[in-house]
């Protein structure tokens, strides 16, 4: 029983390393990594949004709506100075032309910010790579493995490929040859001294903290282009508020641009210090010991993924947005939590006021039944009064 028991675990654990790999590719398309697949063409994914006909047609729209905005906002830039008399009407009017020109260059310098921010995170992720490709979830395969059996190692498999009977081997039948007795040893690891339980706590842990990761990293496309096309609106109030709307623009869309630089970097350092990690004993300490030191650094490290992407958001003074990005797990896990007391509160209630109900229905069966037999020795004692006073 105890042999199906760690097929079964190992056959979940592959199944978890597999949907990392997965995990892992997409992640690597949302920020820009790799090219993603259009229309038969290989494309960067943010540069061909921001390239789009569309997209430029409705820039273009918003752009026009702006100069709109433009001159009501400086009218009331001129009326507010008419009123306080704290500015000169040139500089408002400089204002103005700033805004109208200021959108043009500010529409090249973003183009341009987003190629040159793909191309360095290109890099860095090769940079990266130097010296350590092993793939991630191998890293998680080799650190819960006890022992390497007949010549194998981490270096000549790929886990995502393999199934459960070619990296235990076979096992020793009886009872008919279907219930089995032992491992033959003759796989790729030892069945005996496997980690099962880091092995699911390092997968589980893992492929939550990159769901976090591609999410984030999924809202980030979106704001970028919501950034994009309302840049005409934040030069707009220039001459109303001196460029205060536009300052909270700029620091959100460097934010986002750079904030897949946190994924990454916090992802390839996981990957990089990960197998040396996973390599190390506590000395002196017995393994179940060195098990838990396994499991408590490999939480730790998946934690990094998404505290990553939180730290450079700090870094450049927009954190702020990644609580109600970033943590929806988390979110959903209370959400989840609450509807469930609520609804074991629900149904308390009404356990409760179906027992009230039985409990007060059957008092008053009670009380009637009682009152029958009062009434009927009331009836009886009469009846032997009435008897008695004839007998006399």
């Amino acid at each position: 029983m105890l042999i199906f028991f760690q097929e079964l675990i190992l056959l979940i654990f592959i199944w978890f390393l597999k949907l990392i790999d997965g995990i892992m590719e997409i992640f690597s398309a949302i920020a820009g990594v790799t090219n993603v697949t259009y229309q038969g063409k290989e494309v960067n994914i943010i540069e061909f949004l921001a390239s789009d006909s569309t997209v430029g047609t409705i820039f273009w729209c918003v752009f026009i709506l702006a100069i709109g905005l433009t001159c009501i906002f400086t009218i009331c830039a001129i009326i507010k100075n008419f009123i306080a008399s704290n500015r000169n009407l040139s500089s408002i009017l400089g204002k103005f032309f700033l805004s109208l020109l200021g959108t043009m260059a500010m529409l090249a310098v973003v183009i341009l910010g987003i190629l040159i921010s793909n191309s360095i995170l290109v890099l860095v992720s090769k940079i990266f790579e130097i010296g350590n490709t092993t793939k991630l979830s191998n890293a998680v395969f080799n650190a819960c493995v006890g022992e390497w059996l007949n010549g194998y190692s981490i270096n000549e498999v790929n886990v995502s490929s393999l199934s459960v009977r070619e990296i235990f081997g076979d096992y020793n039948k009886a009872l008919f040859g279907i219930w089995p007795t032992g491992w033959k040893c003759n796989g790729m690891v030892n069945p005996n001294s496997f980690m099962y339980l880091p092995a699911m706590i390092a997968s589980i842990g893992l492929m939550i903290a990159l769901v976090v990761a591609i999410v984030n990293l999924a809202k980030r496309v979106y704001e970028i282009m919501l950034l994009y096309i309302s840049l005409p609106f934040s030069m707009s109030t220039i001459a109303l508020d001196d460029g205060a709307r536009f300052k909270v623009w700029r620091e959100s869309f460097i934010t986002k641009i750079l904030l897949s630089y946190g994924t990454i970097f916090s992802v390839n350092i996981f990957v990089l210090i990960f197998p040396m990690i996973s390599k190390m004993r506590v000395v002196g300490a017995s393994n179940f010991a060195n098990s838990i030191f396994l499991i408590f650094m490999i939480i730790g490290g998946a934690l990094v993924i998404p505290s990553g992407q939180a730290l450079f958001a700090k870094m450049f003074g927009q954190a702020d947005d990644m609580h109600a990005g970033g943590t929806f797990l988390r979110s959903a896990f209370y959400g989840t939590r609450i509807a469930s007391a609520m609804t074991i509160g629900v149904a308390s209630k009404l356990i409760k006021g179906v027992r009230n109900v039985t409990h007060r229905k059957g008092n008053n069966e009670k009380k009637e039944n009682d009152d029958s037999n009062k009434y009927k020795e009331t009836l009886d004692n009469e009846d032997g009064e009435t008897s008695e006073g004839e007998e006399s």
